[in-house]
């Protein structure tokens, strides 16, 4: 059972002040808004939760909203996306062990990132293990500023980080571990955003 996720509808937030467009939030981000409204964005960011399978990569899922109910999730597999066209430059899997997966010889990882890839996302921000709600928004939000800036995605990512130890050295000496700002890799076209 996943617990809320607080910090979660304030990097949404913070995402579309930066980039502009549009979020859903809660009941609203659901499966059927998702597979109807992918397909039209170059910028994706789902800020939810995250489950690797490590015995079947393809049952990897995002939880997603269900339409008026708030109590209950959706799941949105990997091997789900296989049918989706995006047109996305960038997707951002806000979520934990989104890049982990079933390791399949002769097909690598088998996971949410590789689904997202394999559906058209020419680069992504994936997590590699269990990621912390607070630091996750503070990082990300960081890197999307560094982003609008104008620099590369992989530049704009390893500022971020560089920004979250600097920001959190003489706030928590706890902070400062991998755990919390480590987590996140980029994978795919680096070039800036246009």
């Amino acid at each position: 059972v996943f617990g809320p996720l607080r910090a979660s509808g304030d990097e949404a937030y913070a995402v579309t002040q930066l980039l502009g467009g549009s979020a859903l939030y809660g009941s609203e981000a659901s499966l059927d808004a998702f597979r109807r409204l992918a397909p039209e964005y170059r910028v994706l960011h789902l800020s939810t939760h995250g489950k690797a399978d490590d015995r079947a990569g393809d049952y990897a899922f995002l939880a997603l909203g269900v339409p008026g109910d708030t109590s209950t999730f959706d799941k949105l597999y990997a091997r789900d996306l296989y049918g989706i066209g995006l047109n996305a430059d960038l997707v951002v899997l806000s979520a934990c062990e989104t890049a982990t997966g079933k390791l399949r010889r002769g097909e690598g990882i088998v996971s949410l990132a590789r689904a997202f890839s394999f559906a058209g996302a020419k680069s992504l921000v994936t997590s590699l293990w269990k990621v912390n709600d607070s630091a996750t928004k503070n990082l990300l939000v960081d890197f999307y500023r560094h982003l609008h800036e104008g620099r590369s995605k992989d530049a704009a990512l390893r500022q971020a980080k560089l920004d979250f130890l600097k920001n959190n050295r003489d706030v928590d000496a706890n902070l400062l571990h991998p755990f919390f700002w480590a987590g996140f890799v980029a994978v795919g076209d680096m070039q800036p955003l246009k």
